[in-house]
């Protein structure tokens, strides 16, 4: 026996020998993966707002990758590998200060990657993947379908061809409507394990999907067995404490759940509290007895940055009849950054809120831009989104008098 246990004792200090070591300000992943190929990119990546930062990367060799940095405190991160045959997802990953996770998986399908770690949010996520672990699989895979159908379509060969285009986007279609069947049921099982499991931040984070789910449920067919989960969802978050009630998250499922009356061509305005880069606040209603165009942008968005030019020009153009009021819903400080990395002039404003209302709901802005044009008796008058080239100035045109 004293053998034995001296050579227990010998393999437990050779473990903690050869263990990595991690200072109390930085995290480290290590990665050894099956099943996908050497110079995969592996990258960590944070969220603000609705922008994704990338914080670090490494090249998988040899199956095994390495991700280190430092950190402050507790936060969520986003895990992705790219390329051919991996789907258009993410693998959750939670971070502290100081800790050593372990990430390991046998194919391409990195968002059921497993993830090893002490940290107990790590642990509850681990919990939801599990519970719905071979629905996501059959989702992945349709996702893996879906992506080649898209990289098809927009390839060099097809990318004017209307006619495969269409042939394309109904295979696309006809993948969705597989895939939508493990989604729903994939829904479906977490919110039976939120009824009886403790809150934390990944069981807020599930009430908030789900509830975004919901809500789009009400205008999307395929989804439409999404509308089954709303009494159990609000049920959930009734019964949470007010404190909890009160938490971002929450409050984004919350407006999911409990949308605002939207605001539609011909309405009265809605107007709220608006702030520029100084702090001040404003009202839409400082320019009643002008046109009022809004303009819901990211920093993040393509085509909202591609539209600045023809904001600026129209802001000219119709300067005596005419108010341009940008509403970026980035957070504070990315929001401040952009402005003045590019000397963005004129009414830039931000609610400075992110919690799923203020007027991005009320004027129900889905994606972006969004623009919403106000007639001077205060009306709506116009709404529309995307972005082309000569596409603000076609509706200002057709619109203001």
């Amino acid at each position: 026996m004293k053998r034995l246990l001296t050579g227990s004792f010998f393999l437990a200090a050779l473990a903690t020998a050869c263990a990595p070591q991690v200072a109390d300000n930085e995290y480290l992943i290590t990665g050894t993966v099956t099943g996908v190929p050497d110079s995969t990119i592996v990258t960590l990546r944070a969220q603000y707002g609705d922008l994704l930062k990338e914080t670090a990367r490494d090249t998988i060799i040899g199956g095994r990758f390495e991700l280190r940095d430092t950190l402050s405190s507790l936060q969520p991160f986003i895990l992705m590998a790219e390329g051919e045959g991996f789907p258009n997802y993410f693998l959750n990953v939670w971070i502290a200060p100081g800790q050593h996770i372990e990430v390991s998986g046998k194919d391409k399908l990195f968002p059921l990657w497993n993830v090893k770690s002490d940290i107990k949010e790590q642990q509850e996520e681990n919990r939801f993947i599990d519970q719905v672990r071979e629905q996501k699989r059959q989702i992945l895979a349709y996702d893996v379908q879906e992506n080649a159908f898209f990289k098809l379509m927009f390839s060099k060969e097809h990318r004017d061809d209307e006619e495969f285009g269409k042939a394309m986007w109904n295979k696309v279609d006809s993948v969705r409507k597989l895939s939508a069947p493990f989604e729903f049921e994939s829904a479906r099982r977490e919110v039976e394990l939120m009824k009886t499991t403790p809150v934390s931040l990944p069981w807020l984070d599930r009430l908030e999907s789900n509830a975004l789910m919901v809500k789009i449920a009400a205008n999307d067919t395929t989804r439409q067995a999404y509308t089954a989960l709303s009494a159990p969802l609000k049920e959930l978050y009734a019964a949470l404490p007010d404190s909890v009630k009160q938490t971002p998250t929450a409050q984004r499922a919350y407006h999911s759940l409990f949308p605002p009356q939207k605001v539609k061509v011909g309405d009265e305005m809605a107007d709220g509290a608006l702030y520029d880069p100084d702090g001040k606040e404003h009202r839409l209603a400082e320019f009643k007895g002008k046109y009022i165009l809004l303009d819901f942008w990211s920093r993040g968005c393509g085509p909202c940055i591609a539209s600045i030019p023809e904001l600026e020009e129209v802001t000219q153009m119709y300067a005596d009849r005419l108010a341009v009021v940008s509403i970026s819903i980035d957070t504070e400080t990315m929001w401040k950054q952009y402005l003045k990395e590019k000397g963005l002039k004129g009414n830039q404003w931000n609610e400075l809120r992110n919690d799923g209302g203020g007027l991005k709901a009320v004027y129900g802005v889905q994606g972006i831009p969004h623009y919403v044009l106000i007639a001077p008796d205060g009306k709506v008058k116009d709404t529309w989104a995307g972005y082309g080239k000569g596409v603000i100035k076609d509706n200002l045109k057709a619109n203001v008098k």
